[in-house]
């Protein structure tokens, strides 16, 4: 059983950070849930983050999965705006844990609440 102390944890085989244990765990989540977006007609939603939003108009960042990729897409909606994507990003399951986590903490957790809720439905 890991002990954690520090934001390290230690394991037999030697210790690894918090971060570190965090990214491997999404990794495996998502190369599991990738397989279920697979079998799906739709992709499953990872996070949805409200970068700005205004009286009537927002902008969000929202990262789904679909089989073999993750893409991240910056919409800017509402008001007299028509919806427009302003970004968007590709990646791979792997590529995009080791993302994530440089962006924020609080967006991985979101990730992994968000494919155990999906993975509890189905």
């Amino acid at each position: 059983m890991p002990l954690i102390n520090n934001k390290q944890i230690a394991f037999d085989n030697g210790q690894v950070t918090l971060d570190e244990w965090l990214v491997e765990r999404l990794r495996d989540k998502l190369a599991k849930t990738s397989l279920l977006a697979g079998k799906l007609s739709h992709p499953i939603q990872l996070y949805r983050k409200t970068m700005e939003e205004s009286e009537q108009s927002a902008e969000e960042e929202i990262a789904t999965i679909c089989k073999d990729f993750i893409i991240v897409q910056v919409i800017v909606y509402g008001g007299f705006i028509p919806p427009s994507f302003q970004q968007q990003y590709i990646f791979t399951p792997d590529k995009f844990a080791s993302w994530v986590m440089h962006r924020s903490r609080e967006l991985v957790m979101q990730c992994l609440e968000n494919i155990e809720e999906f993975s509890q439905k189905s």
